[in-house]
């Protein structure tokens, strides 16, 4: 069972958890930092996924941009890279086990909260 955090600022609260305020950061600026990562994360979430692939469905994104932000990605412990290579060169990318229920349960906690807000219109 995951510790709730004790204080998370509350009307009245004199400090924060700053544990907890840096773990958010941690997880926010893992997610967001690269440009990419987001389409990323949404392309992993059917399942498994070849760079080509990746590249088609974020045509955007050059495959060495793609690969940079899959590789920190990996280092982070959100992606594993599986080489198939017996024969010909075949690598496919995925959510890391423990990660992907998470992941995906913050994004659709985020895009659920972006939803209920309302559309300001910028200058």
């Amino acid at each position: 069972m995951r510790k709730k955090p004790t204080n998370v600022g509350k009307a009245g609260d004199t400090e924060l958890d700053q544990q907890y305020i840096r773990r958010i950061n941690l997880a926010l600026e893992m997610l967001c930092h690269g440009k990419w990562n987001v389409q990323i994360l949404c392309a992993l979430r059917p399942g498994p996924i070849r760079l080509g692939q990746l590249a088609r469905l974020i045509p955007d994104a050059s495959k060495k941009v793609l690969t940079q932000s899959l590789r920190k990605l990996e280092a982070e412990g959100i992606v594993v890279r599986k080489d198939f290579s017996d024969v010909v060169l075949h690598v496919e990318y995925a959510f890391e086990n423990n990660a992907k229920d998470s992941v995906c349960a913050l994004m659709d906690h985020l895009a659920a909260w972006k939803e209920l807000q309302p559309d300001k219109k910028t200058r």
